[in-house]
């Protein structure tokens, strides 16, 4: 199925216009949609594997190079400075966005953003934990991204699953009428890391989300079982 007009426009707007293999931008550059794994190697239209490109990076990639999107992005052969930045800003806004309004966004958090991941190549921090201190910066609302600490790997995966659960089923209790609160997301956010800190499986946690969701609460060690809570000190 050939991508829609539709999704190209999301990708270039999700990549910011500027080509993730070069890092040149749009009005300069032409930009394309490419699939990361081509089509004639098994590669879909899911967004997850489309990127925006340059037109000669679009044009110089054939399905004979599979892979090199990864070897670009991994710590063997970094991308340059400029290019990580624009990656951090770009994963920042996502994530920021997913929870706090987009509109409220400023020129001065996305340069402080830019700035951190900068300071953070500049002393030898992996392109890995640069992308990865940008998300979760944006998923806490916080810009300095050098201070962002990720002591559980998993962290990520399982905060960002679990707030889509809760606010989901919030929002169901609700008739669809009603969002929570920022207030509610912090508490909930919070109550999520120290479940994650003190050792609760992926499932547990999201058993203990889908009640808290549903209750419209925002601890989910609320609806954990006593004995559990007390040998997790929750």
């Amino acid at each position: 199925m050939a991508v829609s007009k539709r999704l190209r426009y999301e990708i270039l707007r999700r990549d910011r216009y500027t080509c993730r293999y070069c890092g040149a931008s749009a009005p300069d550059a032409p930009m394309r949609v490419d699939h990361v794994t081509p089509v004639a190697l098994g590669g879909t239209d899911h967004p997850s594997n489309l990127v925006a490109a340059c037109e000669p990076c679009n044009s110089g990639k054939s399905s004979s190079i599979e892979g090199f999107v990864d070897d670009v992005q991994s710590d063997t052969v970094p991308p340059s400075t400029e290019v990580l930045a624009n990656e951090a800003e770009r994963l920042w806004v996502d994530a920021y966005a997913s929870i706090y309004s987009s509109q409220a966004i400023t020129l001065a958090q996305l340069e402080e953003v830019r700035g951190g991941a900068h300071d953070m190549y500049r002393i030898g921090m992996s392109a890995d934990l640069i992308r990865r201190s940008a998300t979760v910066a944006g998923f806490k609302g916080d810009t300095f991204i050098c201070l962002t600490e990720i002591s559980d790997p998993n962290w990520l995966a399982i905060s960002s699953e679990a707030f889509r659960v809760w606010r989901s089923l919030w929002f169901s209790s609700t008739n669809r009428k009603s969002w929570p609160e920022m207030e509610d997301v912090l508490l909930f956010e919070c109550s999520v890391e120290q479940a994650i800190n003190a050792g609760l499986d992926r499932l547990t946690i999201l058993r203990a989300v889908t009640l808290t969701g549903h209750a419209r609460g925002v601890y989910i060690e609320d609806h954990l079982d006593p004995a559990l809570r007390e040998r997790c000190g929750l």
